[in-house]
C-alpha cells in the first residue's frame, strides 16, 4: 500500500526549499532542513525548547495538525527527510536559484535570479496558510543561532550539537 505524505514528495520539498531561500536569501543548510522540518511539521514546534520571547508560538503551534499524519518519531522522519531535502536543494541550484558553490560549502544562497510569479504567489499563499507558525519558523526560529548551547540543533535535538564549533 501506498501512503503519501509531502514530507516525502520530491517535488513538495523543492517547493519548501525555494520559500526558504526565498525568504531568507541566506542560511545554512542544516537549518534550513530544520526550517523545512517544522514547516512540514508545524504541531512539533510545540516540542522545541523555544527562548521565552517566542514561547507564545507553542500554544499555538498546538492547535495545528497535519491532514496526513504528524510524524511517530520526530528524529526518524527527519532523518529519513535528509536526502529528500539535498536531492531539492541541488535541484535548485541546478535552476541557478542558489549559488551551487556555497551550496557545496554548506551554505545556501539566493541569487538575482527570478522566480515564476506564479510560483512566487503561491509561496505567499502557502505562507499564508500557515500563519502564524509559518511565521514564527521563517522569522524567529531562522534567527536563533544554528550552533552551540541553546542553538536551533541544540533547541530542536534534530540535530547532534555537541561537537560543533560555535
Amino acid at each position: 500500500m501506498l501512503i503519501y505524505h509531502p514530507a516525502f514528495d520530491a517535488y513538495h520539498c523543492i517547493f519548501r526549499m525555494l520559500m526558504i531561500a526565498e525568504t531568507l536569501q541566506s542560511l545554512e543548510v542544516e537549518k534550513a532542513q530544520i526550517l523545512d522540518f517544522y514547516l512540514m511539521f508545524p504541531a512539533a514546534v510545540s516540542k522545541i525548547r523555544l527562548p521565552a520571547e517566542v514561547k507564545e508560538a507553542r500554544r499555538q503551534a498546538n492547535s495545528f495538525s497535519n491532514v496526513y499524519h504528524d510524524p511517530i518519531n520526530v528524529a526518524t522522519t527527519f532523518r529519513d527527510m535528509e536526502q529528500i531535502q539535498m536531492a531539492a536543494l541541488k535541484c535548485i541550484a541546478a535552476s541557478e536559484l542558489i549559488e551551487v558553490q556555497k551550496l557545496a560549502k554548506g551554505m545556501i544562497v539566493r541569487t538575482s535570479r527570478q522566480i515564476p510569479s506564479e510560483i512566487s504567489q503561491k509561496i505567499s499563499e502557502f505562507i499564508a496558510k500557515r500563519q502564524p507558525v509559518a511565521g514564527v519558523v521563517l522569522t524567529k526560529l531562522a534567527s536563533l543561532p544554528l550552533r552551540g548551547d541553546n542553538g536551533l540543533k541544540h533547541r530542536t535535538e534534530l540535530m547532534e550539537h555537541r561537537y560543533d564549533i560555535a
